[in-house]
């Protein structure tokens, strides 16, 4: 037995009872109600808003217009991630393509900060700049609008970001989401903004760029609907033959077969983000636009071994971050707030994220910078992150982001009182949801509806993948798979449906699952196409058994480190070395994880054990020495010529050497005979007073089965051949018989 990972969610809580049902189930999942909105999501067409719908975007472009005329210096300051430096690269290469004289800078994640910074523009300004434009940051630079503007020089926003109630007075803001903004999609990324700019400037849509934009989109977790699901779809055909050289050769470097979502978010997306969070963004702006063969080729190498880096340093923290949640306690805490000093500052967002997948608990990670705490913040949907750090805001030196994910920086004498506010202020249940769209019966699994889905893509913010809930599908097969078997692969059967199955980083279930068990399993389903050969499969997200499971490792070893839990180790005749078992007792107090060291001494022990409220897994190791002992194979026969010579000396002391010498001259040892003499005593056939054995002259007739002390031997017999010398699968039916009731 073992539980899901997330709370589940069932959005459609009935049953589909025909095939039609399930697009019209998934469309009202996602809010799409009316005929026109689900015909305009199933199609191709490319939906992009009038650019000058943007109260200031006539502005804008009447101004690098005349900069471009002038041959003014336009300086592109964006931000270190994917969204920022592909803005970055949409606006200057059509800036560049209009003849402009314009430059790019990104800021240096751990010198300059997120944002406008006074200091950065001050240089800018003494060399000469007269525009300076932000791509994917700037609603917060107050100061720096004020700045810009003393000095006669004209600060142009394009953003995306939670505006804060006072709004930065600069020459114009491109930003779809303040108050009196016209422009009618809110949800557009920074790149979407720095796109719309590029089309307006050039005049029409710049469909050479559009894979610009659905990178820095996908990569930054937007809304995939409107707009924004036009610029994805149409992004990710345009990268299958993108015009921009670095990105061709990214594509060859990582060996990129197919353009989809997985590579926008686990291929290119975390390349394109690696400068930025290991050293400094422009590498990636420069790989953008590049047009030189060989400097492509060495930023392309350079990315490759920043994003092995990146990678590395990831492991590194998360499992030092877990060593300090466990040493002090921190996991006790509603919000986990973790830090330490030296942990690279670029990879904190995706150790939260790390984090938050273990131990479902919203979480902030920080390191020590200049003398300060830095770090980053995601959380639960329960527990709106910028929300609850606006009640922090006295601890805090300084804070931004939005619901799910938040930067901070915080003196270190403040990290108490921060975590113990968190704390309070995260009561009440708090779940890690997953959001799965319906149950969906086996009947309905086919190739036609798998292709159906596919209409639904790109999956993402506001779209998410369909995930359905199917219940009750047996294991047939279960293996690891991939790197350090970091994942599983399945076949799972229901009825007459066979299903392929891949469960991606969860490996170490493997040691979870057995062979026959049932499976409550929440996935997506695909299309795996291997040697011209077209199969379904499901992805799955998560999984469940809910019945007591049975693990077999009489013949292998017991590695209780790899199955991480606590157990208690049970015997019933020898502990066989292993610390802190316990002998058995029907008084025993039984826990969730058993291991079954030895045999049981009786079946009605086993069936207690299997069948306790307690007990949901039972890992059986059956030690055992003398599987074949002579005294197991106790018989009528030997019996009988024991109670002859017990009769030829008709009475004698319990420990007489005489009859132990002869009767293990005709080959019964010492316990054998300690065997008998018990089942002798209790068919009255032999009487014990004051240590002596009296044999009685004519007993009455008794069978063997009524003696307690035969009828365990033999049950033991029995045991040992159905628990020990068994195959896997007559002991596994033996077993869940039991369970069973059987």
């Amino acid at each position: 037995m073992f539980n899901s990972q997330f709370k589940w969610k069932l959005l459609y809580k009935d049953d589909v009872n025909h095939e039609n049902e399930i697009l019209d189930i998934l469309f009202k999942n996602r809010n799409l109600t009316n005929d026109l909105e689900k015909s305009r999501f199933l199609s191709d067409e490319l939906v992009l808003h009038d650019p000058f719908l943007f109260n200031h975007m006539e502005k804008v472009v009447n101004r690098l217009k005349e900069a471009i005329k002038n041959q003014e210096k336009v300086m592109i300051y964006g931000d270190f991630d994917v969204d920022g430096v592909t803005g970055v690269s949409i606006l200057y290469k059509t800036l560049k393509k209009l003849n402009a004289n314009v430059y790019y800078y990104i800021p240096s994640r751990f010198n300059e900060g997120y944002g406008p910074n006074i200091n950065t523009f001050k240089k800018f300004v003494e060399h000469g700049f007269k525009i300076i434009i932000t791509v994917d940051n700037g609603i917060t630079g107050i100061e720096e609008a004020n700045y810009l503007k003393s000095q006669g020089v004209d600060f142009i926003i394009t953003d995306h970001h939670e505006p804060k109630e006072i709004i930065p007075d600069a020459y114009a803001i491109l930003h779809a989401n303040l108050k009196g903004e016209q422009y009618p999609f809110k949800e557009l990324a920074g790149c979407g903004v720095s796109f719309k700019l590029a089309h307006a400037l050039l005049g029409e849509a710049p469909y050479d760029l559009i894979d610009l934009a659905c990178l820095g989109t996908y990569s930054d977790m937007v809304s995939l609907r409107g707009e924004n699901r036009s610029i994805v779809k149409w992004g990710i055909k345009q990268l299958g033959h993108t015009a921009h050289l670095g990105l061709r050769l990214l594509r060859q470097s990582a060996n990129i077969k197919t353009v989809d979502e997985y590579s926008l978010g686990f291929i290119y997306g975390p390349r394109l983000n690696a400068p930025g969070r290991m050293d400094n963004g422009n590498v990636s702006v420069r790989l953008l636009v590049t047009e030189d063969f060989e400097e492509a080729k060495g930023l392309v190498s350079d990315i490759e071994n920043l994003n092995q880096n990146r990678k590395a340093k990831i492991e590194d923290i998360v499992y030092e971050a877990m060593d300090e949640i466990k040493k002090q306690n921190l996991q006790q805490f509603n919000v986990i707030v973790v830090s330490k000093a030296g942990w690279h500052e670029g990879v904190l967002g995706i150790i939260c994220n790390r984090l938050v997948d273990i131990y479902h608990k919203p979480v902030v990670v920080l390191t020590k910078s200049n003398g300060v705490y830095k770090g980053s913040s995601r959380t639960l949907e329960d527990f709106p992150l910028h929300e609850n750090l606006m009640k922090c805001e006295d601890l805090l030196e300084k804070y931004g982001g939005h619901k799910m994910a938040a930067g901070l920086t915080i003196k270190e004498e403040n990290i108490t009182p921060f975590r113990q506010r968190l704390h309070a202020l995260a009561t009440g249940e708090l779940y890690n949801y997953l959001r799965i769209d319906s149950k969906l019966n086996e009947t309905f699994i086919n190739l036609n509806l798998t292709n159906e889905l596919q209409k639904l893509r790109p999956y993402g913010v506001s779209n998410q993948k369909p995930l359905f809930l199917l219940e009750g599908f047996e294991v047939i097969q279960c293996m690891q798979i991939g790197q350090q078997n970091k994942h599983l692969k399945l076949l799972i059967q229901k009825n007459n449906l066979f299903l392929e199955a891949i469960a991606f980083n969860m490996g170490d279930l493997f040691y979870n699952i057995n062979n026959h068990d049932l499976l409550d399993v929440v996935g997506t389903f695909e299309i795996n196409t291997y040697q011209n050969t077209v199969t379904n499969q499901i992805m799955i997200e998560d999984m469940r058994c809910h019945h007591k499971q049975v693990f077999d490792y009489r013949n292998k070893p017991f590695d209780e480190k790899v199955l991480n839990k606590e157990f208690l180790y049970l015997y019933f005749d020898k502990d066989y070395g292993y610390q802190d078992s316990q002998l058995f007792s029907p008084h025993l107090e039984l826990t969730k994880d058993i291991v079954i060291i030895d045999i049981p001494k009786s079946m009605d022990d086993l069936n207690m054990i299997l069948n306790h409220p307690n007990v949901e897994n039972i890992y059986f190791i059956l030690k055992c020495e003398d599987i074949f002992s002579y005294e197991d194979l106790i018989t009528r026969e030997k019996l009988a010529r024991i109670y002859t010579v017990y009769r030829r000396f008709k009475q004698f002391k319990r420990h007489d050497i005489t009859v132990f010498n002869q009767l293990e001259k005709m080959g019964f040892n010492k316990k054998l005979q300690n065997l008998s003499l018990q089942v002798f005593f209790e068919l009255n056939f032999v009487i014990i007073e004051n240590n002596k054995i009296i044999v009685v002259e004519n007993p009455e007739k008794r069978q063997l089965t009524e003696s307690k002390t035969y009828q365990q031997v033999i049950e033991q017999v029995k045991m040992k051949e159905e628990l020990v010398l068994s195959s896997h699968i007559e002991f596994m039916n033996k077993v869940k018989k039991i369970i069973d009731g059987g």
